[in-house]
């Protein structure tokens, strides 16, 4: 196994399946890849203090759109930190559709990844948690590769 795609939100289901990822690189002598899906409309729904971005009644997008890449690239910059040790790439992909999980499937296809691990339940709203996360299952529903999802 060359290859280990591990998407991230923020969650502790995804600091958890980061940390398996690790476990397994580490064994396997694999290459992890950290993957964290941007969008600025799903940003403002999932983080609400960034609508103090709004000015005069309307929404600064260029101000969001800031204040989300550079969340994203905070995660990121965490992530790399805590696999400290691993072969380790941090990929951060601007997805205006919000479509992440057919995002991470055409990422994982791109680069050809053996595996995907990801946890169950991403920073969704708490209702959602009893269940698969949706990008989860979208995921598990849309690729060919290999995924060990992470409760």
């Amino acid at each position: 196994m060359k290859t280990i795609l591990v998407p991230i939100d923020g969650s502790e289901n995804s600091k958890r399946a980061m940390l398996k990822a690790k476990e397994l690189a580490d064994c396997l002598g694999s290459k992890i890849i950290i993957m964290n899906v941007m969008n600025i409309v799903t940003t403002v729904s999932i983080y609400p203090n960034l609508q103090s971005a709004k000015t005069g009644g309307s929404v600064d997008w260029p101000g969001i759109y800031d204040a989300a890449k550079e969340r994203s690239e905070k995660l990121l910059g965490e992530a790399k930190e805590l696999l400290k040790g691993s072969d380790v790439e941090t990929v951060m992909i601007d997805d205006p559709s919000g479509k992440f999980a057919t995002a991470i499937v055409n990422f994982a296809n791109e680069r050809d990844v053996d595996l995907i691990v990801m946890g169950s339940n991403g920073m969704g709203s708490l209702r959602h948690r009893l269940y698969l996360g949706s990008v989860t299952t979208k995921v598990l529903h849309m690729t060919e590769k290999a995924v060990m999802v992470i409760q």
